[in-house]
């Protein structure tokens, strides 16, 4: 190898442990020498020898120049009395060897110094040494850290942090991931939920980050809302008693019984998973993040839409939505509903819910919005009309 002193601006080596048992480092700063005064040349050689021998150990992280590329090892010059050798299986698995030209500088670990004083360098272990403190720092701040998925492993996956971190597959997504393999290659932002010291082992969790994130959503769209308010929404959920919508980072609820005018037994009958809807904020509570919806009262007032029909003493078509032993509930238009008491109908007769019947409007309380109705009106005809149905053998007289 041949002898040469370079140029280094900054040396880093371990000091040993703190009382966590985290490994400290310090920093050594050198300059490039120059001939003192009195000093000949020889004298200011054996200067340089002998300062290169009191820097260089086995453990120090330094700066230094690739000066020649082999098949599978690299010669870097470090600046101490000859070059080190750096394997390619000590890089970093970022880092591309062929992409590797000579000039270019690496930061690299003294791994070993054999008997000879041949220096044996890593690049990958400084790496890790270096990203093991930015992982202590980035821990005890709670900051955001980026990495890419490298490997699929048994319960989760592997990142590049400069060193190898595992985040488990339940803290990848808010919702289960299904397939781990598409992930590699792609960026996670990452929080750091657990350390081992000793092993310089980091348990990762984008989870974390992407709930913190929803979190603070939910508190800003919160401060925005206002009973009354018509938004825009997204279905996310159906349940037997409603649909969930997401406002964007909130999700509220509509009830069966506000999602349409007319009765429904289930929320599929109006709305899909994936629908955009406007929907009115009928209440909300800050504290516990809960949201009630309204769909059916950003649709047109169904009586509004009929009122031209809404009369006394009109007979129209309904069908029957509820059997009780003292009325009948009958819906004549889509969300518009009459009652049908007792003594308005056969009480005899076995009715059932689906039911179709002519009704004649009794009464109409707007206000209330209450109609009263009559199954049996429908048969009271006129004499005269009896007459004329005879007359043409529509009915057959019992006389």
């Amino acid at each position: 190898m041949l002898s040469r002193y370079a140029d280094v601006t900054q040396i880093t080596r371990p000091e040993g442990r703190d009382r966590k048992g985290t490994d400290t480092i310090s920093t050594v700063h050198v300059t490039s020498p120059e001939i003192e005064e009195g000093e000949d040349q020889l004298a200011f050689e054996q200067r340089l020898y002998e300062e290169s021998l009191k820097v260089l150990d086995e453990g120090q992280v330094l700066s230094g120049v690739i000066v020649a590329k082999y098949q599978d090892e690299l010669l870097v010059d470090i600046g101490g009395k000859s070059e080190g050798a750096l394997p390619f299986r000590e890089l970093s698995l970022a880092i591309e060897p062929k992409e590797l030209n000579l000039g270019d500088r690496l930061e690299v670990m003294i791994h070993r110094i054999d008997e000879d004083g041949a220096l044996f360098l890593s690049e990958r272990r400084a790496r890790a040494l270096k990203t093991w403190e930015k992982v202590i720092q980035a821990h005890e701040t709670d900051e955001v850290i980026e990495a890419t998925v490298t490997q699929v492993v048994k319960g989760g996956v592997l990142v590049d942090l400069g060193m190898r971190g595992f985040v488990p597959a339940s803290q990848i997504r808010r919702q289960p991931v299904g397939n781990l393999d598409e992930l590699v290659g792609k960026r996670l932002r990452l929080k750091v939920i657990d350390l081992d010291h000793k092993r310089h082992r980091v348990v990762l969790s984008q989870r974390l980050v992407l709930e913190e994130e929803l979190n603070a959503k939910k508190q800003e769209l919160l401060g925005t809302l206002s009973v009354g308010q018509i938004r825009d929404g997204v279905v996310v959920r159906l349940a037997e008693f409603g649909a969930f919508v997401d406002l964007g980072g909130v999700d509220g609820l509509i009830h069966n019984s506000e999602l349409a005018y007319e009765r429904i037994n289930h929320p599929s009958k109006v709305v899909k998973i994936g629908d955009v809807v406007s929907v009115e904020i009928m209440k909300f509570d800050a504290d516990a993040k809960k949201v009630s919806l309204s769909l059916k009262h950003a649709l047109p007032d169904p009586w509004s839409v009929n009122a031209e029909n809404l009369w006394e003493g009109n007979k129209i078509p309904a069908q029957v939505v509820k059997v009780t032993p003292n009325y009948l509930l009958v819906e004549i238009f889509a969300g518009v509903l009459a009652m049908v008491p007792k003594g308005e109908f056969e009480p005899q007769r076995q009715y059932v819910v689906g039911e179709d019947f002519e009704v004649t409007l009794l009464s109409i309380n707007e206000a209330t919005r209450r109609i009263t109705s009559s199954i049996q009106h429908v048969a009271d005809i006129a004499p005269e009309e009896i007459a004329e149905l005879v007359a043409e053998d529509i009915l057959v007289s019992l006389d």
